[in-house]
């Protein structure tokens, strides 16, 4: 076996097997050199491993550099690189480019899919599946050069003594372990994804999709990558997928029940030990009367590695049965593509990014681009020098969307809403209408930032919120309808008793489920997951916090509302 250190017990049958099974294949690995690289030009040597402690410069690069001797290469067929699950690299043998994780999930693509009924104990390394193309055209007879090359500015926290290779002459799973603990069969659907390529932020790589309910099945090609902003430092990642044709073209999809889409997202709860909050949010907005992203709880797995509960959501596109088709969908978040900025600031924060979704940019001409941007430009300048009995803003504005959008995301107290994953529409009678929403992962008293935790105060108050809605609470017609509706909504679906409810029905649906999830990602008990204000034992507790906290919120907003 090559290793940099003399294994744990832990992992002495693991030793003892690999000896058996590959009659001697693998040999010592040891530590050549260990180089940090300042700039271009300068380059520090470091003594040994326990030298990189000391190490703060993050504008630093390290490479560690091993060697190992191999006789016998004519029948090896496979290896496994361990490294720290944290580590961010490329690998490379004699010069040849092994793996590349430094943008790259689920690179270990030998798994196989019996291996969904286990989950493993051992969490302190990730292992890197090296097939037998990569290993033939790489390892050369007696010395061989393995070098590391890692991404991460925190390299120093990195346990370097994990570091392993391991080579086999049989190209099947490879290395065995002893199953902690089996998977209990829930109720939820089971998604399992394969690929060959790995799974990245950008570009979305070829995969195939296996989605069971019941005795259904459904087999279809898809294109998959990483999705999100802050969700991305999560280890439990979450993903965006198309369905495609023959042709590699996109196609619509009937899944789990939700009606044809081409376009899908599975979000992995992680911070949220709920798992149920953006179910809950898109569900009650529906309920209000409007088009909110259909969802479904399933179990994943990828490459043959269970990924514990996900949530099977639409990704928002326009088409005639979702939203306004004619008309225009412009987002306020993070900008991708082109974009234009608010002529108005909120205090001394940033001006407002507007991104045109629909059409595509593309499609649009230089003209319908300049329309767009100066109809939102005469929404904020009308709505900015109105008085508190102007009605003029309301011949722009679908005013009881704008009411039912600020009455979800203040019920939910979601801390990012105003300002970032928020949608709305210029419909084709050349009217604002706020919705569909979007990520209320960071919502309903989860935060333990921006007063999130508190069950009182109002979010449109944070000063890098626009200025729409503060100013749009001083106007007396518009206080008048919020009231209104809030009495409405508090006399039927935002009952206590009917929200209770619905948590209720969530958690009979994720009772087993939830508890193959935590066995996968142990963070019940955790304060270390950011960004939590409480910490629930079990997944009861984190359940019986969120119902107070709904009912307490709800209690401070009769009071600011007059329910």
């Amino acid at each position: 076996m090559l290793s940099i250190k003399a294994m744990k017990p832990t992992f002495i049958l693991l030793f003892l097997f690999i000896i058996i099974s590959c009659t001697n294949n693998n040999a010592d690995i040891e530590v050549a050199e260990i180089r940090l690289h300042k700039n271009s030009e300068e380059k520090i040597i470091i003594e040994d491993l326990k030298g990189l402690k000391e190490i703060r410069d993050t504008t630093s690069r390290l490479e560690i550099e091993y060697l190992f001797n191999k006789k016998n290469i004519a029948k090896l067929k496979s290896g496994i690189f361990q490294v720290d699950n944290k580590a961010k690299f490329k690998l490379y043998l004699n010069d040849h480019l092994l793996l590349d994780n430094s943008s790259t999930f689920f690179m270990d693509t030998l798994l196989s899919l019996r291996r969904d009924s286990f989950l493993y104990s051992d969490t302190l390394h990730a292992e890197y599946f090296i097939d037998s193309l990569k290993i033939a055209t790489s390892i050369l007879t007696n010395q061989n050069r393995l070098l590391v090359k890692y991404e991460n500015q925190n390299f120093h926290k990195l346990n370097h003594y994990k570091t392993t290779l391991l080579l086999s002459k049989k190209n099947t799973n490879f290395p065995l372990k002893k199953p902690s603990k089996s998977i209990t069969p829930s109720i939820l659907p089971w998604i399992s994804i394969n690929t060959k390529q790995g799974i990245k932020d950008e570009p979305k790589q070829l995969a195939n999709i296996l989605i069971q309910e019941n005795n259904s099945l459904i087999s279809e090609s898809i294109k998959i990558e990483i999705r999100g902003n802050t969700s991305q430092s999560f280890k439990k990642k979450s993903y965006s997928f198309l369905f495609i044709d023959n042709n590699k073209g996109a196609k619509k999809v009937g899944v789990l029940g939700l009606p044809k889409h081409e376009h899908w997202v599975l979000y992995g709860p992680y911070a949220d030990k709920s798992l149920i909050r953006n179910v809950l949010a898109y569900s009650l907005f529906e309920k209000m009367g409007y088009y909110a992203p259909r969802t479904k709880f399933c179990e994943l797995s990828i490459n043959g590695l269970y990924q514990g509960v996900y949530v099977l959501c639409e990704k928002i596109r326009v088409d005639s049965v979702r939203l306004v088709e004619n008309g225009y969908l412009l987002k306020i978040d993070r900008p991708k593509d082109s974009f234009f900025k608010s002529n108005i600031k909120n205090g001394d924060s940033k001006e407002t990014v507007f991104e045109i979704l629909h059409p595509r940019s593309s499609e649009l001409t230089n003209y319908e681009k300049n329309a767009v941007k100066n109809f939102i430009h005469l929404f904020e300048k009308t709505l900015m020098l109105s008085d508190s009995i102007n009605l003029s803003i309301f011949e722009i504005i679908d005013m009881n969307s704008f009411v039912d959008f600020l009455i979800i995301n203040e019920f939910s107290k979601n801390i990012d809403a105003y300002r970032l994953s928020t949608y709305f529409q210029i419909s084709k009678e050349k009217r604002l209408l706020m919705g569909p929403i979007w990520d209320f992962n960071f919502s309903f008293g989860l935060t333990n930032y921006l007063q999130g935790y508190s069950a009182s105060g109002f979010v449109y108050n944070n000063k890098h919120v626009p200025f729409w809605w503060e100013k749009l609470t001083t106007n007396i017609f518009f206080k008048s309808a919020l009231k209104k509706r809030w009495k409405n909504l508090r006399g039927s679906i935002f009952k206590d008793e009917a929200i209770i409810f619905m948590i209720d029905k969530y958690v009979e649906d994720l009772n087993l489920a939830q508890e193959n999830n935590f066995t996968c990602w142990p963070l019940l008990g955790r304060e270390d997951v950011w960004p939590n204000y409480y910490i629930g034992k079990s997944h009861e507790e984190e359940i019986d916090y969120l119902k107070t906290w709904i009912n307490q919120r709800a209690e401070w907003l009769d009071k600011q509302w007059g329910y």
